[in-house]
């Protein structure tokens, strides 16, 4: 194992506990009406949060691809019923990711696969969540907002 791979490592799960904790900070500031809240023309924070909460949940099936694993087959309901379910579903899907990065070795977490007409690593994975709850988080507090 090398220093950039632990630092690399280090650093994704630092990114994503900041990120997390910036999104659960904005969902338990919800209450169950801003659920419905949206932009003309853009989605609701209720879809927001599903979007999230998918999205992750697709992320650590394609780890668990790339590190030659089978991902589970089952479809799963993202759509929150309010924020408090939000936060739970929000732990599921982390849980769902933290469980395939365990134990990643350092040739998988940067190795590039193809999949479909995209490239992904497990870093490049991971830093994609990370950027994107970061992105989302600030949409909320947007839609949110006055």
């Amino acid at each position: 194992m090398t220093a950039e791979f632990d630092r690399d490592l280090k650093s994704c799960r630092e990114g994503l506990d900041a990120a997390r904790d910036g999104l659960l900070a904005t969902v338990a500031a919800l209450r169950d009406s801003d659920l419905e809240r949206g932009r003309r023309g853009g989605w609701t924070v209720r879809r927001v949060l599903e979007h999230v909460i998918w999205s992750e949940w697709m992320y650590s099936r394609i780890a668990t691809h790339l590190r030659g694993g089978q991902p589970p087959g089952d479809r799963v309901d993202a759509t929150p019923s309010s924020p408090a379910d939000a936060v739970e579903r929000l732990h599921g899907s982390r849980d769902a990711l933290l469980a395939a990065i365990a134990g990643v070795d350092e040739e998988t977490f940067y190795r590039l696969t193809r999949l479909g007409q995209e490239e992904y690593s497990v870093i490049s994975l991971l830093e994609n969540e990370i950027n994107h709850e970061r992105e989302h988080a600030e949409q909320l507090r947007t839609l949110t907002a006055g």
